[in-house]
């Protein structure tokens, strides 16, 4: 008797568009060996390592053609989030705290209302310049430019050194994997307050995942506001 022999089954394909970077890509759900990726990496509660899963995932899904370390985070968090509902539906509960008792609350929220936000950004321009001669081409921060394991000082300065995409030195342009990273780290150390405010500046426009929402703590009765952001907000 011959055994049988089982085969793949026809995964669909769907198609979206980022809508920071305007990238169509097509992309398939993401199978069991993949989520069981991201579950463990959830149960461990270690975001840099749930980063990780989410990276991977939608690399897979897309055959490579959503490079997350090309896009800004809300770019790929997007991306995430059209996988993880055509894979497994799109609601989540994700667990809140009352910020005045402290009570854990799950509520329901559907990844179709999650949206991008855009921050106003008048007067506020990618390039910097530090002096006459010298000035620094900035890109939005990616989804590998956040340690989450850093302190909040440390993660700070690390997305302003990681959001300098190119050094302008007298007209002359050097990319970023041209200049060793040590010299660049210092560089960046080394800059004045106000400087380093105009790096800042640009970070605080980039793109955010949006959702915002109501809900009344069932157990002191308090009005609750919160807004998620990002994709982490899902996994606290």
């Amino acid at each position: 008797m011959n055994k049988l022999k089982l085969t793949s089954a026809q995964l669909p394909m769907y198609t979206m568009t980022l809508p920071v970077s305007g990238l169509v890509a097509k992309y398939r759900p993401f199978v069991v060996k993949e989520e069981k990726v991201l579950l463990v990496a959830a149960q461990s509660g270690d975001m840099n390592q749930i980063v990780d899963a989410m990276r991977n995932i939608i690399s897979a899904c897309t055959q490579g053609m959503v490079d997350t370390k090309k896009l800004c985070t809300a770019d790929a968090e997007y991306a995430f989030l059209q996988i993880r509902m055509k894979s497994v539906g799109e609601e989540v509960k994700p667990q809140i705290t009352c910020s005045k008792c402290q009570h854990k609350t799950n509520i329901k929220i559907n990844l179709a209302d999650v949206k991008v936000k855009r921050v106003e950004k008048e007067n506020i321009d990618s390039t910097v310049t530090i002096s006459d001669s010298l000035s620094l081409i900035l890109k939005y921060p990616s989804m590998h430019d956040i340690d989450y394991s850093k302190s909040e000082v440390d993660a700070i300065f690390g997305v302003a050194k990681d959001c300098i995409d190119a050094v302008v030195l007298n007209d002359e342009v050097h990319k970023k994997e041209d200049i060793d990273p040590k010299e660049l780290a210092d560089f960046v150390d080394n800059l004045l307050p106000d400087q380093f405010e105009k790096i800042m500046q640009y970070v605080k426009t980039t793109p955010e995942l949006h959702y915002a929402f109501k809900y009344n703590c069932p157990s002191c009765k308090e009005k609750v506001e919160l807004e998620v952001k990002s994709v982490a907000d899902f996994f606290q």
